[in-house]
Protein backbone atom coordinates (compact mmCIF):
# COMPACT_ATOMS: atom_id res chain seq x y z
CA UNK A 1 0.00 0.00 0.00
CA UNK A 2 1.87 3.38 -1.17
CA UNK A 3 1.73 6.35 0.86
CA UNK A 4 -0.97 7.86 -1.54
CA UNK A 5 -3.27 5.42 -0.48
CA UNK A 6 -2.65 5.81 2.90
CA UNK A 7 -3.41 9.46 2.73
CA UNK A 8 -6.59 9.12 1.08
CA UNK A 9 -8.03 6.00 3.50
CA UNK A 10 -6.69 8.67 6.29
CA UNK A 11 -8.66 11.55 4.75
CA UNK A 12 -11.79 9.48 3.96
CA UNK A 13 -11.72 7.97 7.49
CA UNK A 14 -11.19 11.72 8.93
CA UNK A 15 -14.06 13.19 6.66
CA UNK A 16 -16.48 10.71 8.09
CA UNK A 17 -15.37 11.49 11.24
CA UNK A 18 -16.04 15.37 10.75
CA UNK A 19 -19.04 14.84 9.45
CA UNK A 20 -21.85 17.85 10.38
CA UNK A 21 -24.22 15.39 12.28
CA UNK A 22 -20.43 15.41 14.22
CA UNK A 23 -20.17 18.98 14.60
CA UNK A 24 -21.95 19.30 17.59
CA UNK A 25 -19.59 16.84 19.29
CA UNK A 26 -16.29 18.33 18.17
CA UNK A 27 -17.10 21.74 19.56
CA UNK A 28 -18.25 20.50 22.77
CA UNK A 29 -14.61 18.62 23.23
CA UNK A 30 -13.04 21.62 21.56
CA UNK A 31 -15.06 24.02 24.26
CA UNK A 32 -13.55 21.57 27.41
CA UNK A 33 -10.06 21.22 25.77
CA UNK A 34 -10.01 25.30 25.65
CA UNK A 35 -11.46 25.50 28.95
CA UNK A 36 -9.58 23.23 30.73
CA UNK A 37 -6.48 24.85 29.26
CA UNK A 38 -7.10 28.09 30.11
CA UNK A 39 -8.35 27.07 34.24
CA UNK A 40 -4.75 24.97 33.79
CA UNK A 41 -2.73 28.28 32.96
CA UNK A 42 -4.98 30.82 35.18
CA UNK A 43 -3.94 28.40 38.10
CA UNK A 44 -0.47 28.10 37.41
CA UNK A 45 0.97 30.83 35.43
CA UNK A 46 2.21 33.91 38.19
CA UNK A 47 -1.01 36.50 37.37
CA UNK A 48 -3.35 38.18 39.42
CA UNK A 49 -6.44 36.12 39.20
CA UNK A 50 -8.52 38.30 40.98
CA UNK A 51 -9.93 40.15 38.41
CA UNK A 52 -10.66 36.47 36.37
CA UNK A 53 -12.41 34.77 39.05
CA UNK A 54 -12.33 36.28 42.82
CA UNK A 55 -14.08 33.95 43.80
CA UNK A 56 -11.71 30.46 43.32
CA UNK A 57 -8.91 32.91 43.99
CA UNK A 58 -10.63 33.95 47.70
CA UNK A 59 -10.98 30.05 48.67
CA UNK A 60 -7.39 29.28 47.47
CA UNK A 61 -6.12 30.00 51.62
CA UNK A 62 -8.88 27.32 52.14
CA UNK A 63 -9.06 23.61 51.38
CA UNK A 64 -11.63 21.49 51.60
CA UNK A 65 -9.68 19.64 54.65
CA UNK A 66 -11.03 23.01 56.71
CA UNK A 67 -14.57 22.34 55.68
CA UNK A 68 -14.76 18.34 56.44
CA UNK A 69 -13.03 17.61 59.88
CA UNK A 70 -14.04 21.01 61.14
CA UNK A 71 -17.97 21.26 60.63
CA UNK A 72 -18.57 17.43 59.26
CA UNK A 73 -15.95 15.46 61.35
CA UNK A 74 -17.62 14.42 65.01
CA UNK A 75 -14.67 14.39 67.52
CA UNK A 76 -16.55 12.75 69.85
CA UNK A 77 -17.01 9.27 67.67
CA UNK A 78 -13.20 9.33 67.62
CA UNK A 79 -11.33 7.15 70.10
CA UNK A 80 -8.87 7.91 72.81
CA UNK A 81 -5.51 7.30 71.92
CA UNK A 82 -3.58 5.45 74.44
CA UNK A 83 -0.59 4.78 72.98
CA UNK A 84 0.52 8.27 73.41
CA UNK A 85 1.58 10.84 76.29
CA UNK A 86 1.87 14.31 76.00
CA UNK A 87 3.87 16.25 79.00
CA UNK A 88 3.26 20.15 79.07
CA UNK A 89 6.52 21.09 79.73
CA UNK A 90 5.70 24.88 80.36
CA UNK A 91 8.12 27.36 80.44
CA UNK A 92 11.73 25.09 80.21
CA UNK A 93 13.06 24.32 83.30
CA UNK A 94 15.97 21.96 82.70
CA UNK A 95 16.22 20.36 86.12
CA UNK A 96 12.86 19.56 85.53
CA UNK A 97 12.50 18.04 82.65
CA UNK A 98 16.46 15.89 83.90
CA UNK A 99 13.91 14.59 86.56
CA UNK A 100 10.88 14.10 83.73
CA UNK A 101 13.29 11.56 81.70
CA UNK A 102 14.77 10.13 84.40
CA UNK A 103 11.01 8.66 85.60
CA UNK A 104 9.96 7.83 81.88
CA UNK A 105 13.41 5.82 81.47
CA UNK A 106 12.14 4.08 85.12
CA UNK A 107 8.75 3.31 83.46
CA UNK A 108 10.46 1.74 80.51
CA UNK A 109 8.18 4.12 78.34
CA UNK A 110 8.56 3.07 74.43
CA UNK A 111 9.70 6.44 72.96
CA UNK A 112 10.65 9.68 74.59
CA UNK A 113 10.12 12.73 72.16
CA UNK A 114 11.62 15.85 73.28
CA UNK A 115 10.00 18.97 71.25
CA UNK A 116 12.36 21.60 73.05
CA UNK A 117 14.78 23.09 71.43
CA UNK A 118 17.53 23.18 74.15
CA UNK A 119 20.46 25.64 71.89
CA UNK A 120 21.99 27.78 74.43
CA UNK A 121 24.47 25.94 76.91
CA UNK A 122 24.65 27.66 80.47
CA UNK A 123 27.19 25.72 82.41
CA UNK A 124 24.95 24.94 85.45
CA UNK A 125 24.18 22.35 88.05
CA UNK A 126 20.60 21.99 86.09
CA UNK A 127 22.46 21.48 82.47
CA UNK A 128 24.58 18.98 84.19
CA UNK A 129 21.64 17.36 85.63
CA UNK A 130 19.97 16.91 82.45
CA UNK A 131 23.01 15.84 80.09
CA UNK A 132 23.38 12.81 83.02
CA UNK A 133 19.32 12.13 82.24
CA UNK A 134 19.82 11.96 78.94
CA UNK A 135 23.03 9.74 78.37
CA UNK A 136 21.21 7.19 80.64
CA UNK A 137 18.09 7.68 77.96
CA UNK A 138 18.49 5.50 74.74
CA UNK A 139 14.98 6.00 73.33
CA UNK A 140 14.78 9.36 73.14
CA UNK A 141 14.43 11.86 69.99
CA UNK A 142 15.14 15.77 69.97
CA UNK A 143 13.36 17.87 67.65
CA UNK A 144 15.45 20.58 64.82
CA UNK A 145 14.55 22.57 62.66
CA UNK A 146 15.66 22.77 58.98
CA UNK A 147 15.68 25.64 56.76
CA UNK A 148 15.42 25.48 52.97
CA UNK A 149 15.71 28.63 51.12
CA UNK A 150 13.49 29.47 48.44
CA UNK A 151 13.26 27.58 45.38
CA UNK A 152 16.21 25.48 46.29
CA UNK A 153 16.11 22.19 47.28
CA UNK A 154 19.15 22.66 49.28
CA UNK A 155 18.46 22.31 52.84
CA UNK A 156 20.37 22.53 56.16
CA UNK A 157 19.89 21.84 60.27
CA UNK A 158 19.19 25.60 61.15
CA UNK A 159 18.47 25.83 64.71
CA UNK A 160 18.62 22.56 67.36
CA UNK A 161 19.69 21.36 70.83
CA UNK A 162 23.59 21.72 71.84
CA UNK A 163 25.87 18.58 71.43
CA UNK A 164 26.46 18.63 75.16
CA UNK A 165 23.10 17.97 75.71
CA UNK A 166 22.46 15.57 72.36
CA UNK A 167 25.58 13.49 72.26
CA UNK A 168 24.65 10.71 70.05
CA UNK A 169 20.96 10.83 70.41
CA UNK A 170 18.35 10.72 67.84
CA UNK A 171 17.38 13.78 66.03
CA UNK A 172 14.50 14.05 63.73
CA UNK A 173 12.94 17.45 61.99
CA UNK A 174 9.76 19.28 63.45
CA UNK A 175 9.15 21.28 61.01
CA UNK A 176 5.56 21.61 59.82
CA UNK A 177 3.91 21.78 56.01
CA UNK A 178 2.95 25.05 56.15
CA UNK A 179 2.63 28.01 53.84
CA UNK A 180 1.87 31.03 55.96
CA UNK A 181 3.52 29.95 59.25
CA UNK A 182 0.12 29.52 60.91
CA UNK A 183 -2.16 27.22 59.47
CA UNK A 184 -0.81 22.96 59.36
CA UNK A 185 -2.84 20.55 56.82
CA UNK A 186 0.41 18.61 56.41
CA UNK A 187 3.82 17.37 56.69
CA UNK A 188 7.15 15.55 55.23
CA UNK A 189 7.43 12.27 56.48
CA UNK A 190 11.49 12.42 54.86
CA UNK A 191 13.18 14.97 53.89
CA UNK A 192 17.07 15.31 52.64
CA UNK A 193 18.79 17.50 55.08
CA UNK A 194 22.68 18.01 54.38
CA UNK A 195 22.39 15.61 51.51
CA UNK A 196 21.30 12.75 53.94
CA UNK A 197 17.96 11.47 54.31
CA UNK A 198 16.24 12.67 57.66
CA UNK A 199 12.96 11.64 59.37
CA UNK A 200 9.93 13.83 60.62
CA UNK A 201 9.62 13.58 64.51
CA UNK A 202 6.75 12.02 64.37
CA UNK A 203 8.05 9.25 61.73
CA UNK A 204 10.97 8.82 64.05
CA UNK A 205 9.19 8.49 67.03
CA UNK A 206 6.91 5.83 65.37
CA UNK A 207 9.88 4.13 64.27
CA UNK A 208 10.45 3.22 67.46
CA UNK A 209 7.04 2.22 69.03
CA UNK A 210 6.65 0.43 65.13
CA UNK A 211 9.25 -1.08 63.70
CA UNK A 212 7.08 -1.51 60.36
CA UNK A 213 6.20 2.12 60.02
CA UNK A 214 9.50 3.32 58.17
CA UNK A 215 9.07 0.66 55.38
CA UNK A 216 5.60 1.52 55.23
CA UNK A 217 6.00 5.16 54.22
CA UNK A 218 8.80 4.36 52.21
CA UNK A 219 6.39 1.93 49.35
CA UNK A 220 3.85 4.98 49.53
CA UNK A 221 6.58 7.39 48.55
CA UNK A 222 4.74 10.38 48.94
CA UNK A 223 6.82 13.39 49.32
CA UNK A 224 4.29 15.51 51.37
CA UNK A 225 1.20 14.03 53.24
CA UNK A 226 -1.85 15.27 54.47
CA UNK A 227 -2.54 15.11 58.30
CA UNK A 228 -6.04 13.44 58.95
CA UNK A 229 -6.66 15.20 62.48
CA UNK A 230 -8.83 13.66 64.23
CA UNK A 231 -7.76 14.70 68.12
CA UNK A 232 -8.13 17.75 69.65
CA UNK A 233 -5.72 19.85 71.69
CA UNK A 234 -6.06 18.89 75.30
CA UNK A 235 -5.91 20.67 78.21
CA UNK A 236 -8.57 22.62 80.73
CA UNK A 237 -7.88 25.72 78.92
CA UNK A 238 -8.76 24.99 75.61
CA UNK A 239 -12.48 23.27 76.30
CA UNK A 240 -14.14 25.82 74.77
CA UNK A 241 -15.30 27.55 70.68
CA UNK A 242 -13.37 27.61 68.58
CA UNK A 243 -10.90 24.38 70.26
CA UNK A 244 -12.43 22.21 72.03
CA UNK A 245 -16.32 23.09 73.04
CA UNK A 246 -17.43 19.33 73.31
CA UNK A 247 -14.93 18.87 76.16
CA UNK A 248 -13.77 15.63 74.56
CA UNK A 249 -10.38 14.15 75.59
CA UNK A 250 -8.55 12.47 72.70
CA UNK A 251 -4.86 12.17 74.42
CA UNK A 252 -3.55 11.95 78.12
CA UNK A 253 -2.18 15.89 78.81
CA UNK A 254 -0.35 16.41 82.05
CA UNK A 255 1.67 19.22 82.84
CA UNK A 256 5.35 18.69 84.02
CA UNK A 257 5.01 20.64 87.75
CA UNK A 258 1.87 17.87 88.16
CA UNK A 259 3.93 15.17 87.15
CA UNK A 260 6.83 15.89 89.98
CA UNK A 261 4.55 16.81 92.22
CA UNK A 262 2.70 13.22 92.59
CA UNK A 263 4.35 11.10 91.22
CA UNK A 264 3.33 7.83 92.65
CA UNK A 265 -0.16 8.98 91.33
CA UNK A 266 0.99 7.69 88.03
CA UNK A 267 1.51 4.11 88.31
CA UNK A 268 4.63 1.52 86.81
CA UNK A 269 1.93 0.84 83.75
CA UNK A 270 0.91 4.61 83.08
CA UNK A 271 4.33 5.56 80.72
CA UNK A 272 5.05 1.98 79.62
CA UNK A 273 5.51 0.82 76.68
CA UNK A 274 3.73 4.67 75.69
CA UNK A 275 5.40 7.53 73.24
CA UNK A 276 5.73 10.36 75.71
CA UNK A 277 5.80 13.98 73.37
CA UNK A 278 7.04 16.72 75.89
CA UNK A 279 6.40 19.86 74.39
CA UNK A 280 4.96 23.76 75.36
CA UNK A 281 1.67 23.69 75.73
CA UNK A 282 1.07 26.56 77.55
CA UNK A 283 2.85 28.15 80.78
CA UNK A 284 0.19 26.80 83.07
CA UNK A 285 -2.63 24.40 82.82
CA UNK A 286 -5.40 27.11 82.89
CA UNK A 287 -3.33 29.05 80.16
CA UNK A 288 -4.02 29.78 76.76
CA UNK A 289 -1.29 30.40 74.96
CA UNK A 290 -0.48 31.66 71.73
CA UNK A 291 2.78 30.46 71.81
CA UNK A 292 4.27 27.33 69.21
CA UNK A 293 0.15 27.22 68.55
CA UNK A 294 -1.43 26.81 65.15
CA UNK A 295 -4.71 26.65 63.08
CA UNK A 296 -5.56 22.93 61.59
CA UNK A 297 -8.27 21.45 60.45
CA UNK A 298 -10.26 20.60 63.64
CA UNK A 299 -10.66 24.72 64.06
CA UNK A 300 -14.52 24.78 64.75
CA UNK A 301 -13.89 28.42 63.10
CA UNK A 302 -12.84 27.57 60.23
CA UNK A 303 -13.64 31.27 58.04
CA UNK A 304 -12.26 34.20 59.33
CA UNK A 305 -10.61 32.49 62.53
CA UNK A 306 -9.30 34.00 65.30
CA UNK A 307 -7.59 31.38 67.85
CA UNK A 308 -5.13 29.17 66.60
CA UNK A 309 -6.60 25.70 68.09
CA UNK A 310 -3.48 23.25 68.52
CA UNK A 311 0.12 23.22 69.83
CA UNK A 312 2.65 21.74 67.96
CA UNK A 313 3.17 18.77 70.23
CA UNK A 314 -0.14 17.92 69.50
CA UNK A 315 0.04 18.02 65.76
CA UNK A 316 3.24 15.46 66.50
CA UNK A 317 0.48 13.34 68.22
CA UNK A 318 -1.88 13.38 65.38
CA UNK A 319 0.81 12.10 62.73
CA UNK A 320 2.04 10.06 65.34
CA UNK A 321 -1.94 8.22 65.41
CA UNK A 322 -1.88 8.52 61.56
CA UNK A 323 1.03 6.32 61.08
CA UNK A 324 0.19 3.51 63.87
CA UNK A 325 -3.11 3.31 62.08
CA UNK A 326 -2.16 3.72 58.66
CA UNK A 327 -5.02 6.21 58.60
CA UNK A 328 -3.99 8.01 55.82
CA UNK A 329 -5.06 10.16 53.03
CA UNK A 330 -4.95 9.45 49.74
CA UNK A 331 -5.23 12.20 46.82
CA UNK A 332 -6.68 12.17 43.66
CA UNK A 333 -4.25 12.67 40.69
CA UNK A 334 -3.81 15.53 39.07
CA UNK A 335 -4.40 13.78 35.74
CA UNK A 336 -7.99 12.36 36.80
CA UNK A 337 -8.75 16.08 38.54
CA UNK A 338 -8.37 17.58 34.49
CA UNK A 339 -10.16 14.54 33.45
CA UNK A 340 -13.01 15.01 35.76
CA UNK A 341 -12.53 18.86 35.02
CA UNK A 342 -13.14 17.99 31.42
CA UNK A 343 -16.14 15.78 31.41
CA UNK A 344 -17.94 18.36 33.46
CA UNK A 345 -16.89 21.13 30.49
CA UNK A 346 -18.66 18.54 28.08
CA UNK A 347 -21.74 17.79 30.58
CA UNK A 348 -22.23 21.84 30.83
CA UNK A 349 -21.99 22.48 27.09
CA UNK A 350 -24.53 20.66 26.37
CA UNK A 351 -26.67 22.41 29.16
CA UNK A 352 -26.12 25.96 28.27
CA UNK A 353 -26.77 24.49 24.40
CA UNK A 354 -29.99 23.91 25.10
CA UNK A 355 -30.65 26.62 27.44
CA UNK A 356 -29.41 29.04 25.22
CA UNK A 357 -32.37 28.56 22.92
CA UNK A 358 -34.29 30.60 25.55
CA UNK A 359 -34.06 34.51 25.88
CA UNK A 360 -30.68 35.41 28.31
CA UNK A 361 -32.85 36.87 30.61
CA UNK A 362 -34.78 33.82 31.66
CA UNK A 363 -31.96 31.65 30.83
CA UNK A 364 -29.55 33.24 33.01
CA UNK A 365 -30.56 32.56 36.09
CA UNK A 366 -31.83 28.83 35.60
CA UNK A 367 -27.77 28.63 34.76
CA UNK A 368 -26.79 30.04 37.24
CA UNK A 369 -28.89 27.70 39.59
CA UNK A 370 -27.46 24.76 37.68
CA UNK A 371 -24.50 26.04 38.97
CA UNK A 372 -24.78 26.24 42.32
CA UNK A 373 -26.60 23.07 42.46
CA UNK A 374 -23.27 21.58 41.19
CA UNK A 375 -21.44 23.41 43.21
CA UNK A 376 -22.99 21.83 46.44
CA UNK A 377 -22.74 18.57 45.07
CA UNK A 378 -19.18 18.54 44.20
CA UNK A 379 -18.80 19.52 47.92
CA UNK A 380 -20.98 17.42 49.18
CA UNK A 381 -18.70 14.60 47.07
CA UNK A 382 -15.56 16.18 48.31
CA UNK A 383 -16.49 15.62 51.85
CA UNK A 384 -18.15 12.12 51.45
CA UNK A 385 -14.97 11.23 49.86
CA UNK A 386 -12.53 12.35 52.56
CA UNK A 387 -14.81 11.31 55.33
CA UNK A 388 -15.91 8.23 54.82
CA UNK A 389 -12.66 7.18 52.24
CA UNK A 390 -9.80 9.20 53.20
CA UNK A 391 -9.40 10.64 49.78
CA UNK A 392 -8.88 14.26 48.66
CA UNK A 393 -10.28 15.39 45.58
CA UNK A 394 -8.79 18.88 44.38
CA UNK A 395 -12.14 20.25 45.25
CA UNK A 396 -10.70 24.06 44.04
CA UNK A 397 -9.77 23.35 40.33
CA UNK A 398 -13.00 21.76 40.13
CA UNK A 399 -14.99 24.19 41.19
CA UNK A 400 -13.37 26.59 39.09
CA UNK A 401 -14.52 24.69 36.20
CA UNK A 402 -18.10 25.03 37.32
CA UNK A 403 -17.54 28.82 38.51
CA UNK A 404 -16.11 30.00 34.71
CA UNK A 405 -17.34 27.41 32.36
CA UNK A 406 -20.51 29.55 31.17
CA UNK A 407 -18.00 32.45 30.79
CA UNK A 408 -16.02 30.12 28.98
CA UNK A 409 -18.81 28.61 26.78
CA UNK A 410 -20.09 32.41 25.62
CA UNK A 411 -16.52 32.89 25.00
CA UNK A 412 -16.17 30.04 22.49
CA UNK A 413 -19.45 30.09 20.86
CA UNK A 414 -18.57 33.58 20.41
CA UNK A 415 -15.15 34.25 19.22
CA UNK A 416 -14.05 30.86 18.54
CA UNK A 417 -16.45 28.44 17.73
CA UNK A 418 -16.20 30.70 14.09
CA UNK A 419 -13.27 29.85 13.57
CA UNK A 420 -13.24 26.54 14.26
CA UNK A 421 -16.17 25.99 12.10
CA UNK A 422 -14.50 27.65 8.96
CA UNK A 423 -11.57 24.90 9.32
CA UNK A 424 -13.95 21.98 9.65
CA UNK A 425 -16.00 23.14 6.57
CA UNK A 426 -12.72 24.11 4.66
CA UNK A 427 -11.35 20.43 5.30
CA UNK A 428 -14.83 18.49 4.23
CA UNK A 429 -14.49 20.48 1.26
Amino acid sequence: MNLRLKNNILKGFLQKLLRPRNHLWIHAMTYSGFSLLFVYLMHHLPVNQLFIDPFSEAIKSHDIMDVAFSKFRDKRKVSFDSRIVIINSGITDRAKLAKTIDILNSRKAAAIGIDLILDTLYNTQEDSMLQQAISKTNNIVFGYIFYEKKGSHNSFKALGSNDFFIQDKTEAYVNLGTNDGFSVRAFEPVHHVGGSENFSFGLQLSTLYDTTALPFIHKRHIEKEWINFKRVQPGYSSMAYPINHDGVVHYNMIHIDQLLNDTLQYDSTYFANKIVLIGFCGETEQALSMKDRYFTPLNEEYTGRSIPDMHGVTIHANIISMILDRDFICEVSHFRIYLYSFLLYLFNYFVYRRMERHNFFRSMPFIRLIQILEFFILLMICVLLLLSFSIKLGFVFIVTTVILSYELFELYEHKFKPYVQRKLDAFLN
